[in-house]
């Protein structure tokens, strides 16, 4: 499901969002969190209340029309706060050349802590915690076209596949749901990207015309 893209590009970790795409990473930000780290209750804590891996995050392809707050407060799930992605639909850039485009458009976590150790931070061994799933709770509304994915963790190799999930905007509503997502055990045995999310858009045949996006609220995510 991964290209042969390069590792490394511009700094940044190129993390798989679509079939056949490694794309990379750019505007990262460092959001609060306590680097906490697994307990004897088998669970990895991802985002609570705040984000507690530590590391940074990054928009995918590039950081045009998306905006990310991990600290909203709007019907939040248990908490008080909770994760609010919004993408327009419009374009991001897609290469260093210039080029834009409108199919996808997300972020993902990282273990590293910040843009500067991406590209060389070595994956972390989190397979001792006997994880075999992410789980988490998701909200929201897509418009037309637009598909939510789920993916979990990505050692950075372009030749891995990654697990992941999608639900269509039918199945995406504006009450909370709880979502697992199964992943094999040999997926942890390297963690540089915890998980990522994007947006996913199909154009209608014969068009090029970009979609109206949709914005995901998140809650709760951890490994189990």
């Amino acid at each position: 499901m991964k290209s042969a893209a390069p590792l490394l590009l511009l700094l940044a970790l190129a993390v798989g969002t679509t079939s056949c795409k490694k794309n990379p990473i750019e505007r990262l930000v460092n959001p609060y969190g306590d680097s906490s780290v697994p307990g004897i209750s088998g669970t990895y804590t991802i985002f609570d209340d705040e984000l507690k891996t530590g590391g940074a995050v990054g928009f995918i392809p590039f950081g045009e029309n998306q905006s990310i707050d991990f600290s909203d407060k709007t019907s939040p799930r248990r908490s008080a706060n909770h994760v609010r992605y919004q993408w327009n639909g419009l374009d991001t850039s897609s290469t260093t050349a210039g080029a834009t485009q409108h199919d996808f458009a997300g972020f993902s976590l990282f273990f590293a802590p910040t843009i500067g150790a991406v590209p060389t931070s070595p994956g972390v061994n989190l397979s001792l915690g006997g994880y075999t799933m992410i789980k988490l709770w998701v909200r929201g509304e897509l418009s037309e076209g637009n598909r939510l994915r789920i993916e979990g963790p990505d050692d950075g190799d372009s030749f891995t596949p990654t697990a992941r999930v999608e639900l269509s905007a039918d199945q995406l509503g504006q009450g909370w749901q709880e979502i697992t997502l199964p992943i094999p055990v040999t997926d942890f045995q390297s963690v540089k990207v915890f998980m990522t999310i994007s947006l996913q858009y199909s154009q209608p045949p014969r068009t090029t015309a970009a979609g109206d996006g949709g914005t995901v609220y998140l809650d709760d995510i951890r490994y189990e």
